[in-house]
């Protein structure tokens, strides 16, 4: 009997140890952001989607444009967008989902943010990324800070030694800016002068159908709904498509050929979608892509172009 009770008080010991060093962790690192402990996140990915939100809900005369994308938005630096009238905050975060953009656009209305503009980006995450995916995905999770009480999930999440040692900051590094205007910030991703002598080389997109299109009623159906409010609202809508990369589209031919068959839908509905460099693939380089997935604030800047010239007074909210 007394052997059992040293075993059970040695394994409660140890389980006591674990969790009190996991919640000095994980309140002390603050690695998503949840605790108001950290501000900066450098080559570490915060909830962004919580953390976005609640800091426009906390400074509601701050902002009245928004940026909403999945994280191929990060780079494009909406500020460049403002104006007497128009401040800009980036609300991209991880494989968002049109579903989460609405609502969070619903809560922001809701607590007083007045909204004129919003651009909402799209890519194959709308076909294939679920909301509900999220709900038990701490950097994902949508957390209402406004409420006063303890994130106590947040306390006991396994430690992650990638955070506890930090990132090179020598090698290419991503700075999540939340607290100024939302936008990402690559760190040594390309030269500083790459666009003297890098080409972007533009590919004819493949014209092709898929073998059997999926059903997009409910992805319409978020859409048209998102359309709905902002024309209730008098909120100036754009639908963006982001660009993709060739090799992007070699590796996921299908996913490609379903989403640009859902584009073909909308349209065919009457939704007028914004689509930079039209409907070209573009070849990868460090000046142009961070990865085969991500483009790097170069492409966003032309995109941002494009929109001032072409699309900033041409309201789709009908």
């Amino acid at each position: 009997m007394k052997a059992f009770l040293k075993k059970a008080a040695f394994f409660g010991l140890t389980v006591l140890t674990y969790f009190s060093a996991t919640s000095i962790y994980n309140y002390t690192i603050d690695p998503y952001g949840i605790f108001g402990n950290r501000r900066e996140f450098r080559a570490i990915r915060p909830n962004e989607h919580s953390l976005k939100t609640n800091f426009v809900l906390q400074n509601p005369q701050k902002f009245n444009s928004f940026l909403f994308s999945n994280s191929k938005g990060g780079v494009l630096h909406v500020n460049q967008l403002n104006t007497s009238e128009d401040s800009w905050y980036n609300m991209t975060y991880s494989l968002g989902t049109p579903e989460e953009f609405y609502n969070s656009l619903v809560l922001l209305l809701e607590n007083g943010v007045q909204v004129n503009n919003i651009i909402l980006g799209m890519d194959e995450g709308v076909i294939y990324e679920r909301t509900s995916s999220h709900e038990n995905d701490a950097s994902r999770k949508f957390v209402n800070l406004q409420e006063d009480k303890i994130q106590w999930e947040f306390l006991f999440l396994p430690i992650s030694i990638k955070k506890i040692l930090g990132a090179d900051l020598s090698k290419k590094y991503i700075e999540h800016d939340i607290y100024t205007d939302g936008n990402y910030y690559a760190h040594n991703a390309y030269e500083a002068d790459c666009i003297s002598h890098e080409n972007l080389e533009l590919v004819d997109f493949p014209h092709a159908a898929p073998i059997q299109p999926l059903d997009f009623s409910s992805q319409i159906e978020i859409l048209e709904k998102i359309r709905s409010l902002c024309g209730q609202k008098g909120i100036q809508l754009t639908f963006l498509v982001h660009p993709s990369s060739f090799e992007n589209y070699v590796n996921s031919t299908e996913r490609r050929m379903q989403f640009e068959y859902l584009l073909k839908t909308l349209e065919n509905k009457g939704f007028k979608l914004f689509r930079p460099y039209g409907a070209k693939l573009m070849r990868m380089s460090p000046c142009y892509w961070l990865d085969k997935h991500h483009y790097t604030q170069n492409i966003g800047n032309v995109i941002l172009q494009e929109y001032s010239k072409n699309w900033a007074n041409d309201s789709i909210a009908q």
